[in-house]
């Protein structure tokens, strides 16, 4: 059985809480359940103020066999910003948007010898897999699509990137870096001309995340895109309109993470849930703890 944990940030103290919370102790080195396993849904790095430590934490658990874990976007994004691009420069522009959002995990590795221990974990990143399948259940970062897992699929090695693959994905147009995009940071929809939003790092922006796990049709704006838009909130969405109008039917539970959920955690649909709930902007880290059932129930939820 599984405990499915949200996204960290770099918050190793709500962390351990959270493990012993559900029944997790320390044994040489690595938090581990005598009949239960974690999986991580990604974003360990950045933002928080322990983002060594939470690596340590979660690498010595799945590499001693007591927790999976998938790729989060903060992962690949970190990859892209230190690995070299064969033409020159870096498969993330260093842009300073991009700095400040690494910002906290360059600090956490300043020295030499953490920039080297840091360049072992840019490597570690490339072992997790973008997600998992496993019968019963599936995990991914932000977008469960299954016209992406298709086609990601046969360019995958063990479900890991590939450096060919990863120079795909990083060249906006292609089809890999659509998949990918979509699969790590989620699906977004363009808003009517003149209406923008700013997100949590004050970008201003004009295309929106949307729920995927939602039908949007019955939806108002208001419960179909992440973020409220006043003048388009109660009304309902023109779904004729979308350029993709897939939602999640599936039966197979699915957990992910991404979203920066507010207020209390709660099951989305009875086959989705989403377990991130902001702790690195104060709110909780949360798991979904899982005995095998088809629906999910909010009693499952624990917090730190």
């Amino acid at each position: 059985m599984y405990d499915l944990i949200g996204d960290i940030h770099g918050h190793a103290d709500d962390l351990i809480r959270l493990l012993e919370k559900l029944g997790y102790r320390e044994q040489a080195g690595v938090y581990r359940h005598p009949d239960r396993q974690v999986i991580f849904v990604g974003d360990f790095v950045d933002r928080g103020p322990k983002i060594r430590e939470t690596l340590q934490l979660v690498r010595a658990m799945v590499d001693g066999g007591a927790a999976r874990a998938v790729m989060g976007n903060h992962e690949y994004n970190a990859i892209c910003f230190f690995e070299k691009h064969p033409r020159g420069g870096h498969l993330r522009p260093h842009l300073p948007r991009n700095i400040l959002q690494h910002l906290r995990t360059i600090e956490a590795f300043q020295t030499r010898e953490g920039f080297e221990e840091w360049q072992g974990y840019i490597q570690w990143f490339k072992t997790l897999p973008l997600f998992l399948d496993l019968g019963e259940l599936r995990v991914v970062h932000a977008c469960w699509d299954p016209r992406h897992i298709r086609f990601l699929t046969p360019h995958l090695q063990n479900g890991c990137l590939t450096d060919e693959l990863l120079l795909r994905a990083t060249e906006r147009g292609t089809p890999e870096y659509h998949a990918v995009e979509e699969t790590l940071k989620g699906k977004e929809v363009s808003l009517p001309p003149g209406i923008q939003f700013h997100d949590k790092d004050q970008n201003p922006r004009s295309k929106m995340r949307i729920r995927w796990w939602c039908n949007p049709q019955g939806c108002t704006y208001a419960n179909y895109y992440l973020e409220s838009i006043p003048e388009l909130d109660p009304h309902p969405v023109d779904h004729t309109a979308l350029p993709d109008p897939y939602h999640y039917e599936a039966e197979v539970p699915v957990f992910f993470g991404h979203y920066w959920l507010r207020g209390t955690p709660q099951v989305l649909r009875p086959h989705a849930v989403c377990l991130d709930y902001s702790v690195a902007k104060g709110g909780d880290l949360v798991a979904y703890r899982w005995h095998g059932e088809r629906e999910l129930t909010a009693e499952h939820l624990v917090t730190a």
